[in-house]
């Protein structure tokens, strides 16, 4: 039986079959990620800064910054996770989720500065080149710490998914870009046994160029979950899915869903019969509220449209189309058909394709003719017609129109 390490940790911190998407369960996740990445990172922050000074190696010294930068993400993780579980009150009614994107967009900034003032130290070495003492056994040791890291992003990655955490899931990429950075610095430590010094401050030049980047990819996705960034397309499908399995519910549309951390605020349209009373609405609107606050940890609000029943069915109406363009020969054919309802009315809309020598009057002309007969056939319906001149190089054709 091979020893897994990551399923002896979780078990000893009482975490074996608990439920991963209770909230105070899901915290404790969190934590224990937080305080393992923080304590190894800063054993491996002290041990690559004490051969960068031995050393003078400034790649070294910069992937010792990179690696205190991952302490400070996994305390931000542990300080995430432990203000998200603070109660929403009355200046914060969804809660205190955002203030992770805050303390993560501060330390993004003085990341990114870290990193500028690294590669102004390392570009300066680059054309004044020093010595730097490299040593088999900086080597040996940095080699460790890169199985370390490794071994620390695939933690943080399975734990992450366990818990559906995005802040695991990005300190896991960092813990996995320092033991890459790692690997840079050992070939600049092998470049220095071999007196090419300038590959020290060449590889140290990257090393804080990747700390810049990290930097300024950390302010970028704290300020869009700042300023309010869309859903994802996942999550919109999964609400629509929940509200159109609510019997009743006949359409969804205009779903907007706002991210507080572990809470979200999500509104959104459902259609019903227009012939339901305001009982039965209320009851559907509140069965959708339910369902979507059951199955995603929401604020839900539930807005009620009126949608109409269809009385003809698209190829009738569409044969009837034909009928009445038969008697216009100036209309060469006709695409994008609809029919529209919802509780403002029923709709048709299409585009007629007429010859582009037809001048804007008659075209004027032609369209009102159109609209009289279209209203005289569907009388319960608001006909808005698009009329567009025929292309001899569209596509459309050598196509049945009708079809498109």
């Amino acid at each position: 039986m091979i020893f897994n390490l990551t399923e002896f940790i979780i078990k000893k911190a009482n975490l074996s079959g608990q439920d991963s998407q209770d909230p105070a369960v899901r915290a404790r996740f969190g934590y224990l990620e937080g305080w393992i990445s923080l304590g190894i990172n800063f054993f491996i922050f002290l041990l690559k800064l004490g051969m960068g000074m031995i050393s003078g190696s400034i790649s070294i010294i910069a992937d010792a910054v990179h690696t205190i930068s991952d302490v400070a993400t996994s305390a931000v993780v542990i300080w995430g996770f432990k203000i998200a579980q603070k109660p929403a009150d009355k200046d914060h009614p969804f809660g205190h989720g955002r203030m992770e994107d805050i303390a993560t967009l501060i330390i993004a900034v003085v990341l990114t500065l870290v990193g500028l003032e690294l590669l102004h130290g390392a570009v300066l070495r680059i054309f004044k080149p020093i010595a730097v003492a490299g040593k088999p056994l900086f080597i040996i040791f940095l080699g460790i710490t890169v199985v370390i890291k490794e071994w620390l992003a695939r933690f943080s990655f399975y734990l992450g998914q366990k818990i559906k955490s995005k802040a695991l899931a990005a300190d896991a990429w960092h813990h996995r870009s320092d033991a890459i950075s790692t690997i840079l610095v050992i070939i600049a430590v092998i470049g220095s046994m071999f007196k090419v010094f300038w590959l020290d401050a060449f590889f140290g030049a990257i090393v804080a160029l990747y700390i810049m980047f990290m930097g300024i990819q950390l302010v970028r996705e704290s300020t869009f979950h700042l300023l309010g960034k869309a859903a994802d397309k996942e999550l919109i499908a999964l609400i629509k899915k929940i509200a159109l399995s609510v019997v009743g519910v006949e359409g969804v549309h205009d779903i907007i869903a706002h991210d507080y951390g572990q809470l979200k605020a999500i509104s959104l349209h459902v259609e019903v019969d227009i012939t339901l009373d305001s009982v039965r609405a209320h009851q559907i609107a509140t069965s959708v509220e339910t369902l979507i606050a059951k199955n995603i940890k929401s604020s839900p609000i539930v807005h009620i449209d009126l949608k109409r029943m269809i009385q003809e069915k698209k190829s009738d109406a569409a044969k009837m189309l034909d009928q009445v363009f038969k008697k216009y020969p100036e209309v060469i054919n006709f695409h994008s058909f609809e029919l529209l309802s919802n509780e403002s009315g029923d709709f048709m809309s299409l585009h007629v394709v007429i010859s582009k020598s037809m001048s804007v009057d008659q075209a004027h002309h032609l369209e009102h003719q159109l609209a009289e007969s279209l209203n005289s056939n569907f009388k319960n319906r608001t006909i808005n017609i698009h009329i567009e001149p025929c292309d001899s190089k569209c596509a459309l054709c050598s196509l049945d129109c009708k079809d498109i």
